[in-house]
């Protein structure tokens, strides 16, 4: 059958196939590349850009743990001095607060004054002291609970908790000129005549023998002892 298009040669262009035939004869040729397809080309960069990124992130923990290990080092290096900062600053605090104590007891100086006669007073033959300090030390009371049965407050004595207290003392050391029984026999009698003192007793519930031992003071056999009076507590 033959067709006889009469059309102006404008209108005869639409008419043409919307699709082109493509060529493949160029892969058998070898002129097919590859890295001329766009997608490829944003493959690469991707897997170049992840590559990059996690050599960053290796590069950045690398660089953190040696600076987390330098840390460490100073850290270590710190320690020592922080602890003897520490140890500073718990005896600073103990001794502002026997400061505080001291500073308490002197407020009254006419009867520590007068404690001090009593204590010259008290001295018995063959003792005689070096050395006279004020000590603190913490520990436990029991105190009952209380109980308030009906509304009525009660102490009930089979029941008591501890709570921590500060005991004062007032510490005595010396020698005792003898050796052995006559030794402690010397010290048992300064310390009673100590407690009759009233002088000196009356600020104190209780006066014991802290240590003895056997000493020498100027070539000659002697016995050194430490005596501490129990401040009463305050109310």
């Amino acid at each position: 059958m033959i067709e006889i298009n009469l059309l102006p040669e404008e209108l005869k262009k639409k008419n043409e196939p919307k699709f082109k035939k493509f060529n493949l004869s160029g892969l058998s040729s070898g002129n097919f590349n590859i890295n001329k397809m766009p997608l490829v080309k944003i493959g690469i960069i991707a897997i170049a850009a992840l590559a990059a990124f996690h050599l960053a992130l290796f590069l950045v923990g690398t660089a953190s743990k040696d600076s987390l290990a330098s840390l460490a080092k100073k850290r270590d290096a710190c320690l020592p001095k922080k602890n003897e900062a520490d140890s500073l600053r718990n005896e600073l605090v103990l001794i502002n607060k026997k400061v505080t104590a001291i500073d308490g007891l002197m407020v009254k100086r006419l009867s520590w004054a007068k404690k001090l006669d009593g204590l010259s007073d008290a001295l018995t033959p063959g003792i005689w002291l070096t050395d006279l300090s004020y000590d603190e030390r913490t520990g436990d009371r029991l105190v009952p609970v209380a109980r308030t049965p009906n509304g009525k407050s009660k102490k009930d004595s089979s029941r008591s908790v501890a709570e921590k207290v500060v005991y004062r003392y007032l510490v005595l050391s010396g020698y005792a000129s003898s050796m052995g029984e006559q030794g402690t026999a010397l010290i048992g009698k300064f310390i009673k005549s100590l407690k009759e003192s009233s002088q000196f007793y009356s600020d104190f519930s209780d006066i014991t023998l802290d240590s003895i031992k056997s000493d020498k003071f100027q070539d000659q056999e002697v016995m050194n002892f430490k005596i501490t009076c129990m401040f009463k507590e305050e109310k």
